[in-house]
């Protein structure tokens, strides 16, 4: 009698596992478990294979509501991945697909943060550094009352440091091969276009420098005026006061 009962108990529940296991029925359905399954990556960190998953969403299902979230979900787990070429196609489809989404500045902003991680070391080529101040400044100019636009400025004043630094680099070697109409417009190169960047008062500094070194003293003053107007308590400044304050 005792097996008899352990018999029931046991079909019982692999009777109640079985309904509650059972193939969903709807496409809705089925595609609720994929999205929940793909986001439980997310939150594993497993972004690579949520990626994939969320692009089987896309795939199966691109007329469901869930297709342009699994898209943007896409961009996002690549970019966690560093896969930034295959976020950015996925961020391309979505923008071309999905223009009037509540998630498009989103989308925007994300495309930026792609460019930006692939900025190289000031000596290497500084296209991707271009690229990514450039869609910062659509997401600015798009969206400015997003909240991405903070950080979007953030990052420009990044990025113009970063240019500044490459720009700077090619005026020192040429002032100090003593080609001083190059180095002169690539130093006030740096003063119209990163006028805040942090080389700003070296730039005024090495313009003194040059000016002085050619017996162009009214330029010369006029340059540290500007220096010290500006940065009063600069380290630069102090150096340029050197040189300029015997002048009459």
């Amino acid at each position: 009698m005792r097996k008899y009962f352990i018999l029931l108990f046991l079909l019982f529940v692999f009777g109640c596992s079985d309904t509650k296991l059972e193939t969903p029925e709807t496409e809705g359905e089925k595609l609720q478990i994929l999205y929940s399954n793909a986001m439980e990556l997310v939150r594993d960190k497993d972004f690579v294979d949520a990626a994939i998953l969320f692009e089987d969403i896309e795939r199966q299902y691109p007329y469901s509501k869930w297709s342009n979230q699994a898209q943007l979900m896409t961009a996002f787990c690549y970019y966690k991945s560093q896969m930034y070429d295959d976020s950015l196609d996925a961020l391309e489809r979505f923008i071309a697909l999905y223009p009037g989404s509540k998630k498009i500045s989103y989308a925007y902003y994300l495309r930026a943060l792609n460019y930006f991680e692939q900025i190289r070391d000031v000596e290497r080529d500084q296209s991707m550094t271009a690229k990514s101040k450039q869609a910062f400044n659509e997401v600015i100019n798009k969206y400015p009352d997003s909240e991405f636009t903070e950080d979007a400025y953030a990052k420009i004043d990044i990025i113009n440091d970063r240019l500044a630094a490459k720009e700077i680099e090619i005026a020192r070697f040429y002032q100090f091969n003593s080609q001083w109409i190059a180095a002169i417009n690539r130093y006030n190169g740096i003063l119209e276009q990163y006028s805040t960047s942090i080389y700003t008062e070296e730039s005024l500094f090495r313009l003194v420098e040059i000016y002085f070194s050619l017996g162009l003293h009214e330029e010369a003053k006029r340059y540290a005026s500007t220096l010290g107007h500006n940065f009063p308590s600069s380290d630069w400044y102090k150096k340029s006061y050197e040189i300029v304050k015997d002048l009459t």
